[in-house]
């Protein structure tokens, strides 16, 4: 596996690759963000290039279409929490309860929780768009504030 490094209007990121999938996108210090000292280190990889550039054409139109080979290395549990969210359209949120629902599991908010804290596709799989039933921000492995930001960036593109 491959990874590189490059940086975001909220900071620097890393892309980890296979040859054919974009395994992870993280935020330099973000939870659950694995030592990249166990991939090889190489910026020029295709691929990972291409995941640099979607995310730099996603700061430019939050409403941006994400065309990357993704596969998040996640249980089965995981995959289904990561594909609701992955219907969230730009903008707009769901509550950490309504994904559960969508889920036909509405007992499972916790669950869905440790699932979407684990995303290993951060923006690409949008986990910052799930908040508090109440409205509030909840839990972000990348922090509250890349979250509100991420938020609030969308909000802007789309009211425009």
């Amino acid at each position: 596996m491959y990874y590189s490094e490059f940086s975001t209007p909220l900071g620097k990121m890393y892309a980890v690759a296979d040859k054919e999938h974009i395994l992870g996108l993280y935020y330099k210090g973000q939870k659950h963000c694995p030592e990249m000292s166990q991939y090889q280190y190489c910026p020029e990889d295709w691929l990972l290039e291409a995941a640099a550039s979607q995310i730099q054409s996603y700061f430019s139109d939050s409403d941006y279409a994400f065309d990357l080979p993704i596969n998040p290395l996640v249980t089965e549990f995981q995959r289904r929490v990561l594909s609701v969210l992955q219907n969230i359209p730009a903008g707009t949120t769901l509550s950490y309860q309504q994904v559960a629902n969508e889920l036909n599991q509405p007992t499972a908010t916790r669950a869905v929780a440790s699932a979407i804290a684990k995303n290993p596709l951060i923006i690409v799989i949008p986990c910052h768009r799930v908040i508090g039933q109440d409205g509030s921000l909840r839990g972000f492995a990348a922090g509250l504030e890349r979250k509100q930001q991420l938020l609030d960036l969308e909000r802007r593109v789309i009211a425009a």
